[in-house]
C-alpha cells in the first residue's frame, strides 16, 4: 500500500468538491462541543490537531478561544485550511498549520490536549506506525494532557457492507458517485471505495482503508504509548451525542477514546 494514499485520496476528493475535506458544518460543531466536554480545557489552552486535513476542527476550536496547531501530510489540504480561516477571519491570527507526518511530528511544545479526529490514526497498516504516532503525540503533551481519538467501532461496521449510488447533491455537487463499504475481518479494517462519474468520465478515487480496533486493542495501544485513565465512549448511531455516552456495540458508528498522560 502506498503510504500516502490518504493524502492522495482527500486531495482528489476535495478537488471535486471542497466539502470532501470536511465542512465546518453542524456535525463538526457537535464534534467540537463534545471535545470541549471531554478535554475540560480552559480558555487559551493549546490544542494539537493531528491529521487536521482541511482544518474544520482546528478552525472551530480556534474560534472558541483555544490556540490550535494543526498537522497534516497534505500541503494542498493545509492550503485549503488556511483559505477557510481567511474567508471567516481575514487578517486575524488563526491556527498554525504545519505540514508533516504524525509519526515524526514537526512541532515542539507542551500542549494541553491533542485530538485525532475522523479516524486519522487508522491510516497505517503497521501497528508499529500507530504506536509511533501515539508516542509522538504523548511526547508533545504536558503531564496531565489529554488525548482524544475518534475511531471506527468495528462491531458496527462488521455487518454493514454496502454499495450505494449518490446522485448529484447527495454528497457532492454536479457529480454521481458510487460508494462501497467493506469490512475486512482478518485485518480489522474498513475499506471505503468511491467511483466518480462526471461529464461522461469515470474516475476511481484511491480506496480508503482505516483500522478499526476493538476497545481492548486500542486501549492496550494507548497505554503502551504512555497514556493512562483511558475511557471509551460511543456515538448514537452516526450522531455525536450531547454528552459522553457509553459505547453501544451494535449502534455506535464511531467510538471516542479519551486518555490522560
Amino acid at each position: 500500500m502506498n503510504e500516502r494514499w490518504w493524502a492522495r485520496r482527500y486531495e482528489a476528493l476535495s478537488s471535486i468538491d471542497p466539502a470532501f475535506a470536511g465542512d465546518l458544518d453542524l456535525y463538526a460543531e457537535r464534534q467540537v462541543d463534545l471535545l470541549e466536554q471531554v478535554l475540560e480545557l480552559g480558555g487559551g489552552s493549546t490544542v494539537l490537531d493531528v491529521g487536521c486535513g482541511g482544518g474544520r476542527h482546528a478552525i472551530l476550536l480556534q474560534e472558541r478561544g483555544y490556540r490550535v496547531t494543526g498537522v497534516d501530510l497534505s500541503t494542498a489540504l493545509l492550503d485549503l485550511a488556511r483559505e477557510r480561516w481567511d474567508e471567516r477571519h481575514r487578517g486575524q491570527p488563526g491556527p498554525v498549520f504545519v505540514a508533516g507526518d504524525m509519526r515524526t511530528l514537526p512541532v515542539e511544545g507542551d500542549f494541553d490536549a491533542a485530538v485525532l479526529m475522523d479516524v486519522a490514526l487508522g491510516v497505517f497498516s503497521d501497528e508499529a506506525d500507530n504506536l509511533m504516532a501515539l508516542a509522538e503525540v504523548a511526547d508533545r503533551l504536558r503531564p496531565g494532557g489529554r488525548l482524544v481519538l475518534e475511531l471506527y467501532n468495528p462491531f458496527f461496521w462488521a455487518h454493514r457492507n454496502s454499495t450505494q449510488h449518490l446522485p448529484p447533491g447527495a454528497l457532492a455537487s454536479d457529480v454521481d458517485l458510487v460508494r462501497t463499504y467493506r469490512f475486512d475481518p482478518l485485518r480489522g479494517r474498513v475499506e471505503d471505495s468511491i467511483v466518480v462519474f462526471e461529464a461522461g468520465t469515470r474516475r476511481v478515487i484511491p480506496t480508503q482503508s482505516l483500522r478499526a480496533w476493538t476497545p481492548p486493542e486500542i486501549l492496550a495501544l494507548v497505554q503502551t504509548a504512555g497514556f493512562r485513565r483511558a475511557e471509551v465512549y460511543g456515538t448514537v448511531g452516526w450522531t455525536v451525542p450531547d454528552r459522553p455516552t457509553r459505547l453501544d456495540a451494535r449502534t455506535s458508528a464511531f467510538m471516542w477514546i479519551v486518555a490522560e498522560l
